[in-house]
């Protein structure tokens, strides 16, 4: 299977205690262009033979392959064998709570031997959710900086766009989005609402997303993005809202992305 540049994906997590193969099969139906499978939420997504299957069934390449936030080395093997399976190329880890140092010290203290002998794999950290500790000035989740990510680490960024406060969002991310755009592996693409509720539809942007795309495509980003909603018990009830809803998601994603012509966009170097 061929795979494409800036392609859309749909996260498997948007659609728990959905079959895969039912997952598959609706991604394929709306037009998506891949999977990025949340190997932690189901039993069947640890069965490299079965995703192949799936994969191959539904004409659907698997980017990239997401780990949980309890990552240990039998979690990781088996993202690598997914992988290899799949010809996935990104594994995305989950940032671990601050209190969970098992999972740190496994991550801190393998990641550059995982590196070293998977050179092909663009291991990669996500930007976790900017809360706070019992209310203290302690971040919930480690990773939290993305520069340390980057340069600490030496790790790719796993850039979940909700999950980063607004006014940083559109007045240091995206007026600085060439400097990052290097080290970014994918990018979850969601609404927030003003209260701080993240994962949402796209269709009222709390964030200033037409900016971010323009000056994204400005910055010859190429990696894929991917969907990921945080839906509600009675939207998953209804599957034929639910792709609805993401063939509207995906020609929102054609419009003010893919077929921004940026040689013509003169408002682009007036915000620079």
């Amino acid at each position: 299977m061929q795979k494409k540049e800036n392609a859309l994906l749909l996260s498997t997590d948007t659609l728990p205690n959905y079959g895969l193969d039912l997952v598959f099969s609706i991604a394929k139906s709306t037009g998506f262009d891949g999977i990025d499978l949340a190997m932690w939420k189901w039993f069947d997504a640890w069965d490299e033979e079965y995703v192949q299957k799936l994969s191959l069934q539904y004409d659907m390449p698997v980017y990239v392959v997401q780990t949980s936030a309890k990552l240990n080395q039998k979690e990781l093997d088996k993202a690598l064998d997914i992988c290899q399976a799949t010809n996935c190329d990104t594994i995305c880890i989950n940032a671990p709570k601050i209190t969970d140092f098992k999972s740190y010290d496994f991550i801190s203290d393998n990641l550059k031997n995982y590196k070293e002998n998977n050179p092909d794999i663009h291991f990669t950290l996500n930007n976790p959710k900017d809360s706070k500790l019992f209310a203290l000035p302690i971040p919930e989740y480690r990773f939290s900086n993305i520069i340390d990510i980057v340069k600490k680490y030496d790790c790719y960024i796993w850039l979940d766009i909700s999950n980063i406060e607004m006014d940083l969002f559109e007045n240091e991310f995206t007026r600085k989005i060439d400097d990052y755009a290097p080290y970014i592996s994918v990018i979850y693409l969601s609404d927030k609402s003003k209260n701080g509720k993240s994962h949402l539809a796209l269709w009222d942007w709390t964030l200033d997303l037409k900016t971010f795309f323009k000056k994204l495509r400005k910055s010859w980003y190429s990696r894929p993005m991917s969907i990921k909603l945080d839906l509600k018990p009675t939207e998953l009830a209804n599957k034929s809202a639910i792709k609805r809803q993401f063939s509207k998601i995906i020609a929102y994603y054609n419009k003010f992305f893919l077929d921004l012509d940026i040689s013509e966009d003169n408002d682009l170097d007036k915000e620079d």
